[in-house]
């Protein structure tokens, strides 16, 4: 039996695959659409706490300013302001570079997939049409 030989005339199965490819897809649009906006909502989140605990000091001449520990403090504040904004940037990623072209591309499957399933359905009428007429050749008395 060659390869492929299985799969003739069995458009519905082949529709069925095709189907739950596009569901996945659309799954996996939707996963990336809500990881984006959790991650916009934590660079939010650590954005704020770093706002909320960043003492805005009148410079060098306050007392607590020259501790090792106050500057550590603050470092670790602009630390988390920093990765706030790389949380941000990967949101932005996630849904420039990932969910609009996943979005597109899976438009133009859905399009393609619909131009295959009309020419395999006219396929299907054809080969039925031609049935017909073979049987009803077959049934002529004069042969």
């Amino acid at each position: 039996m060659d390869w492929g030989t299985e799969l003739w005339d069995q458009y519905d199965i082949i529709e069925k695959h095709t189907q739950s490819g596009l569901e996945l897809v659309e799954k996996y649009v939707k996963f990336v659409k809500e990881r984006t906006e959790i991650e916009q909502n934590y660079a939010k989140q650590l954005r704020n706490l770093s706002k909320k605990y960043n003492l805005k000091r009148s410079g060098k001449e306050e007392p607590d300013c020259r501790f090792s520990s106050y500057q550590s403090f603050l470092e670790v504040l602009n630390e988390t302001n920093d990765y706030a904004g790389q949380r941000e940037l990967i949101a932005e990623n996630l849904m420039m570079n990932i969910c609009i072209d996943l979005t597109k591309y899976l438009q133009e499957l859905k399009q393609e997939r619909k131009t295959y399933l009309m020419e395999a359905k006219r396929a299907q009428q054809s080969l039925e049409s031609t049935y017909k007429q073979l049987d009803g050749v077959s049934l002529d008395p004069e042969f």
